[in-house]
C-alpha cells in the first residue's frame, strides 16, 4: 500500500511539472535609429543599437546591425527609440572592427 501511495505521489509530481521551452534573452537594448552616415563603403548604414547590460571590456557607445526593421520582424512604423530584448553575437568577419553584431533573436519590449 505504501508503494502505491509513493508511486501515486510521484505521478502527481511529474504531471504538475511542465517544461519551459522559452529561452531567456541574453541582453536588453535600445534601437536608437538608422545610421545615416553617407559613405561609399558597406561600413555605413543599418541600425544603431545601444546594449544596456553589455559586459564586454571597452564597450562602444553603440553597435551596428546590418538589417532593417522589417528584416528583424519589427513594424516599419514603430517610432525610435525602441526598447528590445535580444540575443546576438559579435561579427567576426571583416566588419568586426566596426562594432557590427549579428542579431539571432529579438523581441520588442512594450
Amino acid at each position: 500500500m505504501k508503494l502505491l501511495a509513493i508511486i501515486f505521489c510521484l505521478g502527481l509530481l511529474f504531471a504538475s511539472c511542465k517544461k519551459n521551452n522559452e529561452t531567456p534573452y541574453q541582453s536588453n537594448g535600445v534601437l536608437t535609429g538608422y545610421d545615416l552616415r553617407m559613405c561609399p563603403s558597406p561600413l555605413c548604414g543599418g541600425l544603431l543599437i545601444t546594449i544596456k547590460n553589455d559586459t564586454a571590456k571597452n564597450t562602444p557607445p553603440y553597435y551596428h546591425i546590418n538589417s532593417s526593421l522589417a528584416q528583424l520582424g519589427i513594424n516599419e512604423n514603430t517610432r525610435f527609440p525602441i526598447n528590445v530584448n535580444l540575443n546576438y553575437k559579435k561579427d567576426t568577419g571583416i566588419f568586426a572592427t566596426y562594432n557590427y553584431i549579428i542579431v539571432t533573436k529579438i523581441k520588442v519590449v512594450k
